[in-house]
């Protein structure tokens, strides 16, 4: 680990000590917030919200769904955050680290 990657760390865990877990980001589960993360590059929050309640509704909010999913079904679940189709392949992409 390198000085500037220790020191990092040593910062963090002063502010983690002092202010505890902040939960400024929005999504229930740690892969929500990844596919929330994805979704929010270019565009409001609120599409994502849209982009994410579509996957929900559908059951998709997981990583083996998406990577099942057609990619023509998937972009258009996450159409309302812009830019669908390169987003579907991110997606996917993160699903497949994932998993």
């Amino acid at each position: 680990m390198s000085a500037t990657t220790q020191r990092l760390h040593q910062i963090y865990q002063t502010l983690f000590t002092q202010h505890g877990e902040q939960h400024w980001w929005p999504g229930d589960t740690p892969f929500e917030i990844m596919v929330g993360a994805v979704l929010a590059q270019s565009t409001a929050w609120s599409n994502v919200e849209r982009a994410i309640g579509n996957l929900a509704a559908k059951g998709k909010l997981d990583p083996h769904a998406i990577l099942h999913a057609r990619h023509y079904h998937f972009a258009a679940w996450i159409k309302p955050s812009g830019y669908f189709n390169v987003k579907a392949k991110r997606l996917k992409n993160l699903c497949r680290w994932y998993i």
